[in-house]
């Protein structure tokens, strides 16, 4: 009896486990049972000792059990665990992502409310009475491509400049107006075709500009509303505005063009140039969908799309492409871009062709094209388009007035 003493520190479970553990050498659970009473003070029967012996060999199989098969449960914990790492890098990742185009469509809203301070809605022009509205068999839609407003500079056939532009613009209105009066238009379409700024692409365009992009942007957006509220003031207008250019674009911290092609200020000018017509019943202002670098004109039942040109590769094979990518045939590819007027035929249909029509530029000839040995007059078009039988007219109207006029 006297080697079965209390241990240090010995706890009651861990002094009846290792009585018990000698049960063997001790005898019976009787002779356990006088052991273990004596020492903790107790008077309990065999069987309590036995029981509680019995529990703590259970949960000591289990507990052995456990760590003999440690390594496959750490095996299936790191997979788990790499599970939820996998899991949190995709949830990382969204986030990324949502960020980058939160912080995009944020800046874009910034930009819009600063230079909405700086601009109000118009006031609405003396509206004259409507030609009748009959269905007529052709519908006429200008093209307005490569202002470049904010460029000023002389080169060897042309002069530019903010005043210029403004004067070619009020020399254009008068043109577009007779235009309406001589066919009795109800309605015209105009579309702008992008580079509405000259924009800082490269660091030789600030030798160029004259004013500030952010100045450039408000005068443009309110020129252009200018000119479609005295328009209006004799015909319905539809105005269509494509959302990216070149000469449009921020390229911040040498960022290379299109890589971020969200960055563009056509995206502001359309929208001011939709709030600066707000109140004029006349006028109605269609922007592009998000995401898309082409907007729709509806002109009968024809598929038009128009768009600047900037990432166009091959302009033969444009509206075989473009369709590819739509997955819906075009009947008329309109583009601004290439500063020269072209009409290409690319397919047949029914009745017409299938045509890439390029509008010139409004600028004109510049220094850049004199280098080249290439340039036109600073001009837009206006397309007619017959119900049956497609593009079968072709408008040139010089913005640039002649000492004639």
């Amino acid at each position: 009896m006297t080697k079965y003493k209390r241990l240090d520190n010995e706890t009651d479970e861990e002094l009846i486990y290792r009585i018990c553990l000698n049960k063997d050498t001790i005898g019976t659970w009787n002779d356990v049972k006088d052991i273990l009473n004596e020492l903790l003070n107790a008077d309990y029967g065999e069987s309590t000792y036995r029981k509680k012996f019995q529990a703590f060999e259970k949960m000591f199989s289990a507990n052995q059990n456990r760590f003999l098969n440690s390594d496959e449960r750490l095996i299936e914990l790191n997979n788990k665990l790499n599970d939820i790492r996998k899991e949190r890098i995709k949830l990382q990742t969204a986030n990324i992502e949502r960020s980058r185009i939160d912080r995009s469509e944020s800046r874009q809203e910034m930009y819009y409310e600063y230079v909405g301070k700086m601009v109000e809605t118009l006031p609405l022009p003396q509206f004259n009475t409507l030609y009748p509205d009959i269905r007529h068999k052709k519908e006429y839609l200008v093209t307005l491509a490569d202002i470049h407003y904010g460029a000023k500079f002389k080169s060897e056939n042309n002069e530019y400049s903010p005043d210029i532009a403004k004067g070619r613009l009020r020399y254009l209105t008068s043109k577009i107006i007779s235009f309406v009066g001589s066919h009795k238009l109800n309605t015209i379409k105009i579309v702008s075709l992008g580079d509405m700024l000259q924009g800082i692409l490269r660091l030789n365009d600030l030798k160029i500009n004259d004013s500030s992009v952010v100045k450039a942007t408000v005068e443009i957006s309110r020129l252009i509303a200018l000119f479609l509220n005295e328009v209006s003031a004799y015909t319905q207008v539809e105005y269509y505005h494509t959302p990216t250019a070149n000469h449009t674009q921020i390229r911040p911290l040498g960022s290379k063009a299109n890589e971020i092609a969200d960055e563009d200020l056509e995206y502001v000018i359309g929208h001011y140039i939709k709030d600066l017509c707000l109140h004029n019943e006349r006028i109605n202002v269609h922007l592009a969908s998000d995401g898309k670098q082409y907007i729709d004109i509806p002109i009968f039942d024809y598929d038009v799309v128009a768009m600047h040109g900037h990432t166009i590769k091959n302009i033969e094979t444009s509206i075989r492409d473009l369709s590819m990518i739509r997955q819906s045939f075009i009947n008329y590819l309109i583009l601004g871009h290439y500063h020269n007027g072209k009409e290409i035929p690319s397919f047949e249909s029914n009745y017409s062709d299938m045509e890439i029509l390029i509008s010139p530029s409004f600028v004109g000839s510049d220094p850049y094209s004199d280098s080249l040995m290439r340039g036109s007059k600073a001009s837009v078009k206006i397309y007619g388009f017959d119900s049956l039988y497609g593009h079968t007219e072709t408008c040139l109207l010089y913005t640039s007035p002649s000492p004639r006029d």
